[in-house]
């Protein structure tokens, strides 16, 4: 069994408004991810709310999803992660790390995630692309963290993030190439919101 953590605590300052609750084609950046998850059948979903708590359950309704609060999202994208690994199912066997401004990632996607981890359950899947700026491979997101690596998410300092658990030298990383740029895309500027087809 996955849990999904869908981290949208983050404090969305050079948008200006919770990334969340951006639209396209119609719904909330978060529902679009949310519901890429729903269609790959991941049942346990997590999402991690901040300060916005009020303001993005206000404009988008859950449909299933467990709502968790970091009350300290000012700690950085770690602490959220641990606040949704708290409220995940124990008995999960990996942990499925969205973000919820990545709104144009297609469920296959995450169904590729998925299946790479089943295939490999013992290591850390980190979804990579070409990116034609620099032509190179860059890694995105989603990736899966088994449940064997979680304690290492509690015990690594804040400021260096995520990226303390996928170099620490005990786990196992498989890197997985895929032909889908949307996992590195990012929407952090109202400009970046404005390149996204149908975004407004």
């Amino acid at each position: 069994m996955i849990s999904a953590i869908i981290l949208a605590a983050g404090e969305s300052s050079r948008m200006g408004r919770p990334k969340a609750l951006l639209e396209w084609r119609g719904l909330p950046f978060i529902e679009h991810v949310c519901s890429a998850l729903r269609a790959v059948g991941v049942e346990g979903r997590i999402v991690v709310l901040g300060r916005a708590e009020k303001e993005i359950l206000a404009g988008w309704k859950s449909s299933g999803e467990k709502i968790a609060v970091n009350p300290r999202p000012e700690d950085g994208q770690l602490s959220s992660l641990r606040t949704g690994l708290e409220a995940a199912d124990p008995s999960a066997e990996g942990f499925l790390v969205c973000l919820a401004d990545q709104p144009t990632i297609a469920p296959g996607t995450y169904k590729a995630v998925i299946e790479a981890w089943r295939a490999r359950p013992d290591h850390i899947i980190i979804p990579r692309t070409f990116r034609a700026s620099d032509s190179r491979m860059k890694r995105g997101h989603p990736i899966i963290i088994p449940a064997a690596y979680r304690r290492l998410c509690f015990e690594g300092p804040l400021d260096k993030g995520l990226h303390w658990v996928t170099h620490h030298p005990s786990v196992k990383i498989a890197d997985l190439d895929l032909d889908d740029a949307e996992i590195i895309r990012d929407f952090d500027t109202p400009e970046d919101y404005a390149g996204l087809a149908g975004g407004r």
